[in-house]
């Protein structure tokens, strides 16, 4: 905690949004990672989730305790509103993926083609959020969606960016930020850069270029807006091994 708070504080930001933010208890001892954060770094905090977990000690014999996970958003500038935000999640019958779906990036079919939800294991089944919250600067509300998109279903990603689109639908400036589990010209996200513009493209970083890679070769992390002009948009890999993502730092002006 304290190693990323210092990094989020090196990079002087005015907006964080982190996704896999854990709130939770383990043997009567509370962690409040959002609180936590947000004391380290003097920012405000907002959280949302909507998943949880029951944790068990290391030898697997009892249970020690429960934790939820989900997102969070720092701010130095007012903070006017925030609410957590339901994702559309699938029905137990559907299919993670069409039988013999194959993988976009090894060609081979993916594990979770053919198999139910229903029959999934906890992560394809993680109920997802998005954290909504309005920014006050210089008088103007800045709508900050930030959120975690499924990493199993490609249908699921593309329900989950359509309703993104929607919660972004009446604001003329509005910020969509977070890990999305798929690439820019990925089809799922297409509702996304119908109406919203991509930061890395807006600043001269077109889909497939290596610059993009924000864990480890995959380009997953996003930064999309409307009524705002990315001026500078970067993978900051100089933040190491603090997660298993790097940060994407971006920079915005009035349009």
């Amino acid at each position: 905690m304290e190693a990323i708070a210092a990094f989020i504080g090196d990079l002087e930001v005015d907006i964080a949004v982190l996704q896999e933010v854990a709130l939770g208890t383990v043997d009567g001892s509370v962690i409040d990672q959002p609180a936590e954060l947000g004391r380290l770094t003097g920012l405000e905090a907002r959280y949302a989730a909507l998943h949880h977990y029951t944790l068990v000690d290391p030898d697997g014999a009892r249970a020690a305790g429960a934790v939820l996970w989900g997102n969070a958003l720092l701010s130095r500038l007012p903070i006017a509103s925030a609410a957590a935000r339901a994702l559309p999640v699938p029905g137990d019958d559907d299919l993670i993926e069409p039988a013999g779906t194959l993988d976009r990036r090894t060609g081979r079919v993916t594990a979770e083609a053919g198999v139910r939800y229903a029959d999934a294991g906890m992560g394809p089944r993680e109920a997802r959020v998005g954290l909504e919250a309005t920014v006050v600067v210089e008088g103007l509300p800045i709508r900050i969606l930030g959120t975690h998109l499924a990493y199993a279903g490609r249908a699921q990603r593309l329900a989950q960016a359509e309703e993104l689109v929607r919660l972004a639908a009446d604001t003329p400036r509005v910020v969509v930020a977070g890990d999305l589990n798929a690439a820019v010209d990925d089809p799922e996200l297409d509702p996304l850069r119908a109406v919203l513009v991509d930061a890395f493209t807006a600043t001269g970083t077109p889909p497939g270029d290596p610059a993009r890679e924000s864990c480890g070769r995959q380009p997953i992390d996003h930064v999309f807006v409307r009524g705002l002009r990315p001026e500078t948009c970067r993978v900051a890999r100089e933040a190491g091994d603090l997660s298993d993502h790097w940060p994407v730092v971006v920079e915005l002006a009035s349009a």
